[in-house]
């Protein structure tokens, strides 16, 4: 499990694509293609953003990675 596939799995459950996360979290659309692709992690402000404002489903996306983690 990395922090960069734990951000991607909660991106791709939460928004229908890069564009509305570059448009929500405020960064660079070639920011958002990154996280989108789980090749960059985001900064902890933008981790804090979204667990305040979706913070269920940050918590889903680290427990489906622990679990798979743990199947492994």
């Amino acid at each position: 499990m990395t922090a960069p596939e734990v951000w991607c799995r909660f991106l791709h459950a939460e928004f229908r694509n890069p564009e509305e996360v570059a448009a929500h979290f405020e960064v660079r659309f070639s920011t958002a293609c990154n996280w989108w692709n789980a090749t960059n992690r985001p900064s902890a402000d933008k981790v804090l953003i979204a667990m305040v404002e979706h913070g269920a489903a940050l918590s889903t996306a680290l427990e489906a990675e622990m679990g798979e983690r743990r199947a492994a």
